[in-house]
């Protein structure tokens, strides 16, 4: 492989894995780093109101560790540049952007820097031009601008340049106004950014725009009253105020009303499923969200996605407790819900449900400590403590899950190539957690069942015959039967029955040869620098003495952080996350 084509595969690399370097954590890169250079200003913010005498100079800022990290994890894009393949960034963007593999907020990070390669202006202008295609949604749109802002910090710049500035006119222009109604109702604001900020910084001039597109924009600066009293009665105007009104959550409740008209809600609920046919818990205001009354009305209209992420909400709200015999219907319902075919053909995948049934059967949150004496007399200061809160789960709910988690897995599209998913069943396994990336430790997740449904995603629910579930044996690599639609809970009953054994990356490069194996994943709850030189070694022998090109994932799934330099042919992932299935099948299917 040469150079260039290096370059281009590191860029395919970040865009799938987030990560610059061979190995794919845990966290989150694009949120920490925005996190980070956020808790900076603010910082900053705090210092300059305490001593406003006290001249605080801009290079603060610009030599923030957040910007650094940024730039150096996307080196690869001005190398790209250096190399004369500026082209191809934006064709791999795009070309990438319709993979449901890629991390859309990393494809998001790579556009902005690709739009402050200054010394090319074709690139820099197609860079704006590519926003409205590459950033879908608000979330998206408000990260390309935050990351705008925090590289041109770096220089000494504010980052709004006309580049900038025609982008956010082309972005909002680029929505049809039923749609841009909708967006920024559900989604306000996102990463210290309100539709109303961007608009003015923008310096957009609403009498250019078509009438459409100008209601909805005037409605995000003025409010429902305002926009109805100017466009009531222009160019058939009436359906878009009509849908705004449906929309609105700012006019309720009124002063003096301590909670939203639920009857309101529900009428408001109703109008948008209607015209949409969905719903998302963002078109609700979150504090009619206790209702029972309106969950009875909303649950059967909620997307996937949101009807998972309901569960949670409706635990902390003890909506679901199972001894409150007047909310059995509400229970039922959502249990009804939950294990609908059209529910598990949706977005939703077995990790987002294995986390949500996590969240809801541990929940925590935070409590405030004013001075808590710690061990041994010591005194802590005041601060935001993590408390585990007392709530009853339901075994309806629990178990609707799970038939959610192995209905989901069936519906994830068969990969194609023999792959090899090699477990180590362990009783280790089943009392470490994984890591998430979550500096307060570790989650609620085992090993094991990041295994069990890792094992499931990547087979399709036991559907797909080109994948290969095995175990770590004492007798080497036996392999597991995983029947169709099977169940979390009996994947992990077939790995306390299996004869445990070490793992042994030897025995699944000879499996991975007699069964014509394309790719073999390793699943472990400990990785360590010894064990990757080991597999490293041995992959690179095997695969020479063979003259094949087998290739290899190692997961250290209960492991926090190994400086490992990258390493051909061999995926290192430590830690779980929700897209750790889909990162590993992206690396079989040679998306890079």
């Amino acid at each position: 492989m040469t150079t260039q084509d290096e370059t281009v595969a590191g860029l395919k690399q970040i865009l799938i894995t987030a990560s610059n370097t061979g190995t794919c954590y845990g966290d989150h890169l694009t949120r920490h780093l925005v996190d980070w250079f956020q808790f900076g200003e603010h910082q900053l913010y705090k210092k300059q109101q305490s001593d406003s005498s006290q001249h605080i100079p801009d290079t603060t800022l610009k030599t923030a560790s957040p910007v650094d990290i940024l730039l150096a994890s996307t080196a690869v894009i001005p190398r790209l540049v250096e190399q004369g393949k500026a082209d191809e960034i934006l064709d791999t963007l795009s070309t990438y952007s319709q993979l449901p593999y890629v991390d859309k907020e990393v494809l998001v990070l790579c556009l902005a820097v690709t739009a402050k390669q200054t010394e090319q202006k074709k690139l820099v202008t197609d860079a704006h031009s590519a926003v409205r295609e590459l950033c879908t949604n608000t979330h998206l749109f408000f990260l390309f601008i935050q990351f705008s802002k925090m590289i041109a910090k770096k220089d000494g710049h504010c980052g709004w340049g006309r580049g900038l500035r025609r982008a956010v006119g082309s972005w909002y222009l680029s929505w049809e106004p039923h749609r841009l109604a909708v967006e920024v109702n559900r989604h306000a604001s996102a990463h210290g950014w309100t539709h109303r900020d961007v608009i003015k910084l923008a310096h957009l001039k609403l009498k250019d725009m078509p009438i459409g597109t100008q209601v909805v924009l005037h409605y995000v600066f003025q409010g429902l009253g305002r926009t109805t009293e100017k466009y009531s009665g222009q160019d058939n105007s009436q359906d878009l105020l009509t849908l705004l009104q449906a929309l609105d959550k700012d006019g309720h409740p009124q002063e003096g009303e301590k909670a939203w008209d639920v009857d309101e809600v529900i009428s408001k609920v109703m109008k948008l499923h209607e015209k949409f046919g969905y719903l998302t818990l963002d078109d609700v205001p979150s504090q009619s969200l206790k209702s029972q009354e309106l969950w009875s009305h909303l649950l059967d209209k909620l997307d996937s996605e949101s009807l998972v992420a309901s569960v949670n909400r409706l635990g902390r709200c003890h909506l679901l407790n199972p001894s409150t015999e007047t909310l059995h219907p509400l229970q039922d319902q959502l249990v009804a819900r939950l294990t609908q075919e059209t529910v598990a053909a949706g977005p939703i995948t077995p990790t987002q449900t294995l986390l949500s049934l996590h969240a809801y059967q541990h929940p925590a949150r935070f409590i405030v400590d004013l001075g808590v004496k710690s061990g041994r007399g010591g005194a802590r200061g005041a601060g935001r403590v993590l408390a585990r809160k007392s709530s009853k789960v339901n075994p309806k709910v629990i178990e609707a899950m799970h038939t959610l988690i192995a209905n989901s897995a069936k519906n994830i599209d068969k990969t194609k190539g023999k792959l090899g998913v090699c477990i180590d069943v362990r009783g280790s396994m089943a009392t470490t957690h994984v890591w998430t990336g979550n500096p307060e430790g570790k989650g609620e997740v085992t090993c094991q069942e990041a295994a069990a449904v890792t094992a499931l995603s990547l087979s399709s629910g036991g559907t797909n015959t080109a994948v290969s579930t095995l175990a770590f044996s004492e007798s080497g690599l036996v392999n597991l039967t995983l029947g169709e639609g099977a169940t979390l809970s009996q994947v992990i009953n077939v790995f306390k029955e299996t004869v445990i054994g070490g793992v042994n990356v030897n025995a699944a490069l000879e499996w991975g040869k007699e069964n014509g194996a394309e790719t073999l994943v390793v699943l472990t709850h400990r990785l360590d620098h010894q064990a990757v030189a080991v597999a490293s070694q041995a992959l690179d022998q095997f695969n020479h003495e063979h003259n094949i090109q087998l290739r290899l994932v190692l997961c250290g799934l209960g492991t926090k952080r190994l400086n490992v330099p990258h390493i051909p042919g061999i995926l290192l992932m430590l830690g779980f996350q929700h897209r750790t299935p889909t990162i590993i099948r992206a690396f079989h299917e040679r998306y890079f």
